[in-house]
């Protein structure tokens, strides 16, 4: 029944996981695609168009350490492979390539209402999407310990988890100032669904020669649109806090409280007869807010678990644990009754140049991306050609590179723009290196640790203006 109600729980908190604000950084230079508004809103598409609903999707896995030659290496004889649990692969070889702080991001974004048009010297658009942006967090001691487990004392504070999920209204309006610069707006509203973010603060494992021993500390904040957690005070058990967030009768439809407001803002400057284009912008300036009745927040103190190894004679486990886990509850800073408990969203940065050759029909172009976290910027470079044989048709291909990688990232798009129809497809993490699996029947990407895929589909509604 314990294990039902977690799995419940789950799948409230990540019911937006249908979305979020993932993004596919190689379409900044696709003019004709409607998918690298979203990067800039300065960049506003050849047409006016009208998405056909919840066909404009982007899923997006990226991480800073995940790919199959992290884990997997040859066997020492040569047959096949093994993971790196295995006693023939060195901990200092499978540990040397893992950064310190492990991050692994699952983001989702699907456009369920979006159009645009051109209209009185200005674009206008108005987009409803579904967003979901979650990440697990994973210290490099994590994986020292799964890998040795040799006597000692090892320190994994910072494992955590969170995942934010909304509906996204927007307005926005591009429009140039003097033949030369081009400036975009977009304003956000936000309807907050679920939100967890857990995390261990302290987390002392020791390792000896008879038992296993684990000190945590960590804390846990939820919120739930439609759901009253105000019952919860004091001193709390897991059990009864997942009791309490299972109970489909603490919901109510008049009880969805959480808003939140963001802005973009893009520029684009051209010169030199429109062949060099410089362009900067930044997306998801703003916050979520969350009615307090919303909202559950507590600290987990002072666990501990002794594991001391399995009785043959009586084949049990000799594992003990609290009889309970308890958290202190967090009573938010209410200055008046009904206050809100805000949070940051992940702000996004981006800058641009272009060059563009041969009338038009070929593009040099590099990017810069940042995403601002809660102790980090995170930052991709994205070098990118783009050809445009045609006035219907356009196709990038370009390499992504991040601060301390050797090797760049491949990805690639293509945009059918025709007066008909506008068609998008594009990926930014294409694998380089291949291996096969299920007998050499599958191929499976080696070095590549993140992957992505857009796709839209919309129809056309009116030319350019501008």
């Amino acid at each position: 029944m314990k294990s039902n109600k977690i799995i419940l729980l789950a799948v409230t908190l990540m019911a937006g996981l249908a979305t979020a604000s993932a993004q596919l950084n190689n379409a900044y230079f696709l003019r004709g695609a409607t998918e690298r508004y979203t990067l800039n809103p300065a960049l506003s598409p050849n047409r006016g168009y009208f998405a056909i609903p919840a066909l404009g999707l982007t899923t997006a896995l990226e991480s800073n350490f995940l790919s199959a030659d992290n884990f997997l290496f040859p066997a020492a004889d040569g047959n096949g492979l093994v993971t790196y649990m295995h006693s023939s692969v060195a901990a200092d070889k499978f540990l040397g390539n893992l950064p310190d702080i492990n991050r692994l991001d699952m983001n989702i974004r699907d456009r369920l209402i979006s159009m645009g048009n051109y209209f009185r010297g200005g674009f206008w658009s108005v987009d409803v999407s579904l967003r979901s942006e979650s990440n697990l967090t994973i210290p490099k001691h994590f994986f020292a310990l799964t890998k040795t487990l040799a006597t000692g004392s090892y320190d994994i504070a910072g494992l955590g988890i969170e995942s934010n999920n909304f509906v996204e209204a927007s307005l926005g309006y591009t429009f140039p100032v003097q033949d030369v610069f081009t400036i975009g707006f977009r304003a956000k509203a936000l309807v907050g669904l679920a939100h967890l973010s857990a995390r261990l603060d302290r987390a002392d494992i020791s390792v000896g020669t008879d038992q296993y021993t684990a000190d945590l500390a960590g804390s846990i904040c939820t919120h739930v649109a439609g759901y009253d957690f105000e019952g919860l005070t004091g001193e709390v058990t897991f059990d009864e806090f997942i009791g309490h967030a299972t109970d489909f009768s603490n919901f109510s439809p008049n009880n969805i409280s959480s808003i939140g407001f963001a802005l973009d803002a893009g520029l684009e400057w051209t010169f030199h007869d429109e062949d060099i284009r410089i362009s900067a912008a930044v997306t998801d300036l703003g916050f979520t807010a969350w009615g307090a009745q919303n909202a559950y927040c507590g600290e987990i103190q002072n666990v501990g678990f002794t594991f001391k190894g399995f009785d043959l004679a009586t084949n049990e486990v000799l594992f003990t644990a609290p009889d309970k886990i308890t958290m202190q509850t967090i009573a938010p800073e209410e200055e008046e009754e009904g206050s809100q408990i805000k949070q940051q969203l992940h702000t996004n940065y981006v800058a641009g140049i272009e060059y563009n050759i041969l009338n038009d029909a070929i593009g040099l172009g590099a990017v810069w991306y940042g995403k601002q976290y809660a102790e980090e910027l995170v930052s991709e470079i994205v070098v990118a050609a783009t050809f445009r044989p045609t006035p219907w048709f356009s196709a990038t291909i370009s390499e992504g590179y991040y601060p301390g990688s050797n090797i760049g990232v491949l990805g690639a798009s293509l945009n059918l723009h025709t007066s008909l129809i506008n068609l998008f497809v594009g990926i930014d993490h294409i694998g380089n290196k291949f291996g096969t699996a299920m007998g050499g029947k599958i191929p499976v990407p080696i070095n590549q640790k993140s992957m992505n895929l857009t796709f839209g589909l919309s129809l056309p509604l009116g030319a350019r203006m501008f």
